[in-house]
């Protein structure tokens, strides 16, 4: 039945019993297609972006896959692997739709267990009723041109009560992020070689684990256990952090190092089981990393990086196929959806 009901839902958008998108309420003349062939796909994109915005509202994610969030996603994936679409006001107005969608769920309150949000790449939100914890947020780029708008960043920092950041690149930190949350008096956990001349950051790195209280504004309080990573060679913090309501949410940026899963590899027996852990999902070994913290739930990120050329970007469809190999509950996420965990 479900099923039945997104094939009329596609059918209804695409002959416009649907709005969706601002633009999706213009008339086009076949004709004037005719005249000028350097207009169709532009025209088509905004459609295309409509149709995938419409579809990740009304299919919402999910643990696993369905047929409903693949036709979505793979669509995202096929729309921002063209890159011809990289600096079109579809995209922009995409991406816009896309936070307006994700402001909206963030004023429904968490009135009991952990809510994941993703905001872009491998930016989330983790929440629950006393605390709302970001990772890694990030305006990102195409062509030059933000994907999350300033103003959106702005009403995330007022959400949030403390920012976690991984590691240092540019699809990571983003320092107007790092100075609003400063700015408002609200803490910045970061290794040691980002902005180091930032000192109302809270530079926490080093060989061994390390073990912080982080008081919040709000008076609540964080147990965060920080684990020492690497991409490569760079130092990339691993987060566990643990809520007052005891929900636990593990974030690894972008883990990438064979040495460390040495250690990754017992490291459930040494943290209480994550409620959810956020993987980028081109790390490698992926299984033996998600097995190391045996997670009762894993979020995918890092999909569709703009910033990165279209066999980096990642997408989601390589993502349903890896996750599916986990033997884990998993769920994949676009830009601006949120989840409740279990």
């Amino acid at each position: 039945m479900k099923k039945t009901a997104f094939f009329l839902f596609v059918l209804c958008c695409i002959f416009h019993v649907l709005p969706t998108h601002a633009q999706e309420n213009d008339i086009v003349k076949r004709s004037d297609l005719w005249r000028n062939p350097d207009k169709y796909l532009p025209t088509q994109a905004v459609r295309m972006f409509g149709l995938i915005n419409q579809a990740m509202n009304e299919f919402t994610p999910t643990i696993g896959e369905s047929t409903e969030r693949k036709l979505a996603l793979y669509l995202f994936d096929a729309m921002l692997h063209e890159t011809k679409y990289d600096d079109s006001e579809a995209l922009f107005q995409f991406a816009d739709a896309r936070m307006e969608h994700l402001m909206e769920i963030l004023k429904q309150p968490a009135k009991k267990g952990l809510y994941i949000y993703k905001v872009y790449n491998d930016g989330f939100i983790a929440r629950t009723k006393s605390v709302t914890i970001a990772f890694d947020i990030v305006r990102g780029k195409s062509k030059g041109r933000d994907i999350v708008n300033e103003k959106y960043i702005r009403q995330i920092v007022d959400q949030c009560d403390v920012l976690f950041l991984s590691h240092n690149h540019g699809d990571h930190v983003d320092k107007l992020t790092v100075d609003l949350f400063c700015q408002a008096g609200k803490p910045v956990i970061a290794p040691k070689n980002i902005l180091k001349n930032n000192d109302k950051i809270t530079h926490l790195s080093g060989d061994q684990r390390i073990d912080e209280k982080i008081k919040l504004k709000n008076g609540q309080k964080l147990q965060v256990a920080i684990f020492p990573g690497h991409q490569d060679k760079l130092v990339n913090n691993l987060y566990v952090v643990t809520t007052p309501e005891k929900k636990v949410v593990a974030q690894i940026g972008d883990q990438s190092n064979n040495e460390d899963m040495q250690w990754i590899a017992k490291l459930n027996q040494e943290i209480t089981r994550p409620d959810a852990l956020i993987v980028n999902c081109w790390t490698s070994p992926l299984k033996e990393l998600v097995d190391g913290f045996n997670p009762k739930l894993v979020v995918s990120g890092h999909e569709n990086e703009m910033g990165h050329t279209i066999n980096h970007r990642e997408s989601f469809w390589l993502s349903f196929q890896d996750m599916k190999l986990i033997g884990r509950d998993y769920v994949i996420m676009g830009w601006g959806e949120g989840f409740r965990c279990k």
